[in-house]
């Protein structure tokens, strides 16, 4: 679930809502609807408490690091900020599969504006490229195909990955300031900052500037890029690196519903922290019904052990197992 804010947006087929929410789970583990249906209804103020604890978080850890600005607490909480911009990220999923909010215009603003925009991200581009991944899973058509189809790979290759994240070079290659040639040379690119002008895009950066300079005239310039600005470009990267190779890649078979994607159900609590926010390590029951909003994925999983058909799924209960599938290791 690798935001791609450049990615063109789809036709209307693929924006289609049935797409985000038919369920395809094959026969030996599908649902009745007197328990789908349940499963599939929205709660305003479940999503409302998702929302209010991830920016809570985030507003208490500025505060403390505000408060006692020494390195390593500012080092804690650009760790616990990048953790809190991935729980943003996967609320954003949520609405962009309509799942925050019945109302679908407050489903949009909310996402837009309290999810995707602090994260540098754009609700309707990232649920053009979304949707078309779960249409075209493992095709040749899935925008997400670059982050399974090269795993397994060895662990070099995964480390390698990793420092490119953990050095920023990955957000700014995927948001279109520095391209990578064949031979692997770097170079800086106008990106979309310099060749996307609309008014809309206009007035947003306007704004964007006004916040900018009024966070900077406040004295808060460098918490602003050491708190928010750099857990965006670095601790988020790694993590969606982390998180997202483990939804597809390395997978025992990419034709079967069951194995094609991977649930990881870790009882370590700061493994769940970090890779586990709003419960979106239930990929595989997300892919088999994407209907289901977040909170509800655990109720999802357990209704789907129920059916006696869920056996050979692949879910995964340490974190270790599912990496070393993915680096070729287990």
């Amino acid at each position: 679930m690798i935001s791609r804010t450049q990615e063109p947006l789809a036709s209307g087929a693929d924006l289609d809502p049935a797409v985000s929410m038919a369920p395809t789970a094959p026969g030996s583990v599908r649902l009745p609807a007197d328990v789908l249906r349940p499963l599939q209804r929205i709660e305003v103020g479940r999503a409302l408490s998702a929302l209010a604890g991830t920016w809570t978080l985030i507003l208490v850890t500025l505060a403390v690091a505000l408060r006692w600005p020494h390195w390593a607490v500012w080092l804690a909480a650009a760790l616990v900020i990048g953790r809190c911009q991935h729980a943003l990220a996967v609320l954003m999923h949520d609405a962009a599969h309509y799942r925050l909010f019945d109302h679908r215009r407050w489903n949009d603003v909310v996402g837009q504006w309290l999810c995707a925009r602090p994260i540098a991200s754009h609700l309707s581009a990232y649920r053009a490229v979304h949707l078309r991944h779960h249409k075209y899973l493992h095709t040749a058509r899935d925008p997400d195909l670059s982050l399974s189809a090269p795993f397994p790979c060895g662990r070099d290759s995964f480390l390698r990955k990793l420092v490119r994240d953990a050095s920023g070079l990955s957000a700014l290659v995927m948001r279109g300031y520095v391209t990578v040639d064949r031979g692997g040379r770097m170079r800086l690119s106008r990106g979309n900052l310099l060749t996307r002008w609309t008014p809309a895009t206009l007035a947003l950066r306007l704004v964007l500037l006004a916040v900018v300079i009024g966070v900077c005239w406040a004295g808060y310039g460098p918490a602003a890029l050491c708190l928010w600005v750099l857990p965006l470009l670095i601790v988020y990267q790694v993590l969606l690196r982390l998180r997202g190779v483990l939804e597809h890649a390395g997978v025992p078979d990419t034709q079967d519903p069951l194995r094609n994607a991977r649930t990881v159900v870790s009882h370590n609590p700061l493994a769940r922290f970090f890779l586990n926010p709003h419960h979106v390590a239930y990929h595989l029951e997300h892919h088999l019904y994407p209907g289901v909003p977040h909170y509800r994925l655990p109720a999802l999983h357990a209704a789907l052990r129920a059916t006696g058909g869920f056996g050979s799924a692949l879910v995964q209960e340490r974190y270790a197992v599912a990496f070393g599938a993915v680096m070729g290791q287990a």
